[in-house]
């Protein structure tokens, strides 16, 4: 039989308002809880068997699980991308912007832009150390302000 240990709670989350990224998560357990069986109805733990369930025959401590998050990586492994500039790392803000990763361009509030609509598009390196080279799905290549561009997930 499974029965799943409900903690009430609340999650804490760090973002990071320059790379556009949560950096960290945690939860807080409080000690309020309860046990549910496999219809996710509540045990009654004053019925010997639902107690023998949860502490076991004869038991008196109560299962515990760590309750560590898993904590964001944004380190994925990229496909090949021979014959492509490289994101040198260094830079400000397009480094929240990785090669291969696949990108929203929204235009800017210039009027010669605005004849464009928004578009999905492939991050390809890039210029000028301060501008993402965007590919469109016609393989049209575009420098990129990081402002217009939106991570897709």
């Amino acid at each position: 039989m499974i029965i799943t240990k409900v903690i009430y709670g609340w999650v804490n989350q760090q973002f990071d308002t320059e790379t556009r990224r949560f950096v960290n998560q945690e939860f807080r357990g409080s000690d309020e809880r309860h046990w549910e069986n496999e219809m996710g109805d509540e045990l009654n733990m004053a019925n010997e068997v639902n107690r023998e369930a949860v502490y076991g025959l004869g038991g008196v401590d109560e299962p515990y699980l760590n309750m560590e998050m898993v904590q964001p990586n944004y380190t994925v492994e990229q496909p090949p991308t021979a014959g492509l500039p490289r994101i040198d790392p260094l830079l400000a803000k397009a480094t929240s912007f990785e090669v291969g990763e696949r990108v929203i361009v929204m235009p800017s509030d210039e009027p010669y832009d605005l004849i464009r609509n928004e578009f999905m598009g492939t991050v390809v390196g890039i210029k000028d150390a301060s501008l993402v080279q965007v590919k469109d799905a016609d393989d049209e290549v575009f420098d990129c302000d990081p402002i217009q561009l939106h991570h897709v997930k």
